[in-house]
């Protein structure tokens, strides 16, 4: 191995510096000059190029000399010595271009090449249009109609005219906060943030609506208009999902339609052993509809089917010649017994009548009732007629209603989460009335009704109670009442379904032509009001 130093590490001489510092004007030389190499090579490789004829000047061409002869070379004039001056040759102009040029033929019309044609002031614009468009407004706390109108900008004297008009209408009738009102509105071109008050209209009641519109001489009139109102009898079909009472009411039923129909099967429906989720059941509902189509009241209920398991129960409404409306099965028997079954539309038993393990002191003793599990809040019903014995704290019971129906019979509910409006004792109550709501007070491991059924001071099984019905259709009933429970089993089948828009009648066939001589018409009924 050498002591020389690696290549790398050699010092440079001046001449390898030099080199370097030349390398990059070289390689840019070589560049160049194969760009014009090669621009050279197709220049003369173009054959158009090529065809082409050299360039002849006007310069006279020189006589070459002769070749040398024998005797030697001639002798040249002192003429040919001298260059010709140079003259170049005057251009000629340019023909005109002709459609000849573009292989078609003159008449031919060169739209191309047409002159564009001088522009024409344009005419003067036309004025806006005016616009025409809907507003609906809500009555807030505080407001008045004239408010509303200035706050959209209308104009102080068509404000005060509405407003007035409207108030001679209403006479001394108030409307309601949240009411709202619909306004026909127009915008005015010479003042685009001034609108103009084309209609104005209110309806505090489906059956009456009070209207203010605009003449063409700017004056406002005011009309009240009235709907003629009629019943509809639809139906609610649904399936239950949760709570009986809350499933017709996502369906569409109204909810106090859905209290009286749980109320009516709470007679004669075991809830928490028959009703099972996925039932399906239907409501029969009367309303109330003015003849635009607005109901005015959301449906009285008519006539009730649940599908259980095993049996399908059906309720109906009637009322007897000189009595109250009333709920029967479809043989004419009051749906209507001593007791309800269950008090509330609860959703399963978690604890039975009998001997347990008590959950939370650990010893087996006797549960002298039987819990229903719901959820927090819904509502507890009185199982029969009679007065508050208690209602108030009572130790483990927690918050607890006792009802006393007759000398031997009473009911007791527990661990409420509030006690009833006016529940108190001494306080008369009806059957179904609401005497409280389920919670979890007390010594309770979670919300429920824990409920009690006493005969003469001892506790008994609820659930295996028989009660008594309170009667059927009497005699003199039996016809109509039948009548009307065929009416209403077609009707629970066949009704419109609640929210459908209905279908328009049939159209009857056309008569038969007679010769007899065609009747005037007769004229329209149309109601006016000034």
């Amino acid at each position: 191995m050498t002591d020389f130093p690696p290549p790398s590490d050699r010092p440079k001489s001046p001449k390898s510096m030099t080199f370097g510092l030349f390398r990059p004007v070289l390689f840019a030389i070589g560049v160049i000059g194969l760009a014009m190499g090669g621009l050279v090579l197709s220049h003369r490789s173009n054959p158009e190029i090529a065809a082409l004829p050299p360039k002849t000047s006007a310069i006279p061409p020189t006589s070459t000399p002769a070749a040398p002869g024998p005797a030697g070379p001639a002798p040249t004039s002192p003429a040919q010595a001298v260059p010709a001056p140079v003259i170049l040759a005057d251009s000629q102009p340019a023909p005109p271009v002709t459609a000849a040029d573009f292989g078609k033929p003159p008449s031919l019309d060169l739209r191309g090449f047409q002159m564009k044609p001088p522009e024409t002031p344009a005419a003067d614009a036309e004025p806006p249009a005016s616009d025409i468009y809907e507003l609906t407004l809500r009555l807030e706390k505080g407001d008045t109609v004239e408010k509303m109108l200035a706050d959209i900008d209308v104009a102080e004297e068509e404000r005060k005219q509405v407003a007035e008009k409207l108030r001679s209408l209403l006479k001394k009738r108030r409307l309601a906060v949240g009411e709202t009102i619909e306004l026909t509105m127009q915008t005015i071109p010479e003042q685009p943030d001034t609108p103009r008050v084309l209609a104005l209209s209110v309806r505090p009641q489906p059956e009456r609506e009070y209207i203010v519109s605009r003449n063409d001489d700017g004056t406002y009139d005011a009309e009240e208009k009235i709907y003629k109102v009629s019943p509809r009898i639809v139906r609610v079909e649904g399936e239950r999902d949760g709570s009986l009472q809350q499933s017709g009411i996502r369906a569409g039923a109204p909810s106090a339609a859905m209290v009286e129909f749980v109320r009516a099967l709470s007679y004669d429906v075991d809830f928490q052993r028959e009703l099972k989720q996925g039932q399906k059941f239907t409501v029969l509902l009367e309303q109330l509809v003015t003849s635009d189509g607005k109901v005015t009241h959301p449906g009285r209920l008519l006539a009730g089917e649940l599908r259980l398991m095993k049996r399908t129960v059906v309720v109906m409404r009637y009322r007897a010649q000189g009595g109250a409306d009333g709920f029967y099965n479809p043989q004419g028997e009051s749906v209507v017994r001593s007791f309800l079954r269950t008090p509330m539309d609860a959703s399963r038993i978690t604890s039975r009548f009998g001997m347990r393990e008590h959950p939370i002191l650990g010893f087996s003793a006797l549960h002298a009732g039987v819990d229903f599990a719901a959820p927090p809040g819904t509502p507890i019903l009185a199982a029969g007629n009679g007065k508050v014995a208690s209602a108030g704290p009572n130790g483990g019971y927690g918050l607890y209603v006792k009802l006393q129906h007759t000398q031997d019979v009473a009911t007791a509910y527990a661990h409420l989460s509030r006690i009833g409006p006016g529940i108190k004792p001494g306080v008369s109550v009806r059957q179904g009335q609401v005497i409280g709501f389920v919670g979890s007070t007390g010594m309770s491991t979670g919300p429920h009704l824990h409920y009690e059924f006493l005969k003469a001071g001892k506790h008994v099984n609820p659930l295996t109670q028989k009660f008594a019905m309170r009667g059927t259709v009497g005699a003199k009933d039996a016809t109509r009442f039948r009548t009307l429970a065929k009416q209403y089993l077609a009707q629970l089948r066949s009704a419109p379904v609640a929210g459908e828009p209905e279908k328009p009648p049939e159209a009857k066939p056309a008569p038969k032509k007679t010769a007899q001589a065609p009747k005037e018409p007769a004229p329209s009924l149309v109601a006016r009001s000034n």
